[in-house]
């Protein structure tokens, strides 16, 4: 990326100037995932009054990215664009603003024009040429980058242990202060799928083809694939993130071999192992690409026979997807679902897939409801072509509405089908 200066930087950055940056700063750019910095996140802890008059905007995804900069101060506020567990007291309390935005919205409103006058990088040494990898978390930076002022102080944490990529990078000459020191970086294993989820995984591998480009969302349901899948060959990953399922496609032989210069996966964002970290450094296994790339529907609609393959909270049987609450609660955000699901269907040969077990929580919960309760949809059913359960597959590709509701009460829990087709039938008379 393009520097908007160039000067030297001021090494050995020292708490107390990074305080001082924290107190004059108003807009702060804290990156998530792996662009979180450790380091950076104790400091913060350490100076809690500094930000008394801050707002932090980043893409924190929920149950990894655990740190909630509103608790630093009451003063603090934040914005995201999704509501995890970590930010849901600053939620309540009115200090934390959700953006209801798909990611490729969330990039260009990252990449406005002076919207950050302090950004909190975390990022790998600089090579030969002084440009310092985004390493594991290429997503969104690169569009607050754009979008940054000559004005706006950049600190930056240089990490050795995070690997050099293929992909965004940032100046050296741009960052006006670094702390060069080694420090974890944030992870989170992959959790073995439990047995129902595994039997979903089985049924969407029954759907992808050998040659075929994967999008997976981040969690179980992504290992649980990838492992299903290691009998394929040719396969390409193009997809938001990554995790340690990826290195199960590789050593099974799984993916497709470079071409044409291109590695097999392309992703923006790495969360998984110290194993899958240092795989990242591998430029015939993978580059890096920012959001405003990733998710772009012209680059997903010219990538032949795409599959998407993403979760959902609740489906009902017109096909719409909730994504986004539970029982009217906000509990995460839209994403990147809807940009891969429409770049799917774009695709020449592609599909949009939304996988799902048939019940969940303690209390055998039906995945499956008649009708979505009042509140956002995250997915329209104009946007579904195939929903998975471990029960079966249901097409509702240019499907008529009793013909999806029939398919979807098909493939729900047995000891919810009679239910739903009750409800069903009570419904439709009044559409």
């Amino acid at each position: 990326m393009a520097s908007p200066r160039r000067h030297r930087p001021m090494p050995g950055l020292i708490q107390a100037r990074f305080a001082d940056a924290l107190r004059r700063a108003h807009q702060v750019y804290l990156p998530g995932c792996a662009g979180h910095s450790l380091l950076f996140e104790r400091w913060l802890q350490e100076v809690r009054d500094a930000a008394a008059k801050a707002t932090f905007s980043g893409v924190w995804i929920p149950g990894v990215n655990r740190f909630d900069p509103c608790a630093l101060h009451e003063g603090a506020r934040a914005r995201g664009i999704f509501v995890g567990p970590e930010q849901r007291r600053a939620w309540e309390a009115g200090r934390f603003d959700y953006l209801p935005l798909h990611y490729s919205e969330a990039a260009r409103w990252f990449a406005m024009p002076g919207r950050f006058d302090l950004v909190l990088l975390h990022v790998a040494p600089p090579d030969a040429q002084g440009r310092c990898s985004l390493s594991l978390a290429a997503d969104f930076t690169p569009s607050v980058w754009h979008g940054l002022s000559e004005d706006a102080m950049v600190l930056a944490h240089v990490n050795p242990r995070l690997p050099r990529t293929a992909g965004p990078w940032v100046t050296w000459s741009r960052l006006d202060a670094i702390v060069e020191a080694e420090a974890p970086v944030l992870h989170v294993a992959d959790e073995v799928p439990e047995t129902t989820l595994v039997a979903v995984a089985r049924q969407v591998a029954a759907l992808v083809r050998d040659g075929d480009t994967l999008q997976l969302g981040l969690g179980r349901l992504q290992a649980a694939v990838l492992s299903a899948l290691s009998g394929h060959r040719g396969l390409r990953v193009h997809s938001g993130m990554v995790s340690d399922g990826l290195l199960t496609l590789r050593d099974a032989g799984a993916l497709a071999t470079p071409a044409g210069g291109m590695p097999p996966v392309c992703t923006g964002v790495a969360l998984g192992s110290a194993a899958l970290h240092a795989a990242m450094a591998d430029t015939d296994l993978v580059r890096f690409e920012p959001v405003s790339y990733t998710h772009a529907q012209a680059t997903l609609a010219a990538l032949p026979r795409l599959v998407s393959i993403n979760s959902a909270l609740e489906i009902d049987l017109l096909g719409q997807i909730n994504c986004e609450t539970l029982s009217g609660e906000q509990v995460s955000g839209v994403g990147g679902l809807v940009d891969f699901a429409r770049g799917a269907r774009a695709s020449d040969g592609g599909r949009a897939i939304v996988a799902v077990t048939a019940i969940v929580g303690r209390h055998a919960r039906s995945r499956f409801v008649p009708q979505l309760s009042p509140g956002p949809v995250g997915l329209a059913r104009t946007d579904v072509d195939l929903v998975v359960t471990e029960h079966g597959v249901a097409d509702l590709r240019q499907a008529s509405v009793d013909a999806r509701a029939q398919a979807l009460i098909r493939i729900a829990a047995p000891a919810h089908r009679e239910a739903l087709a009750g409800a069903w039938h009570a419904l439709r008379r009044t559409l």
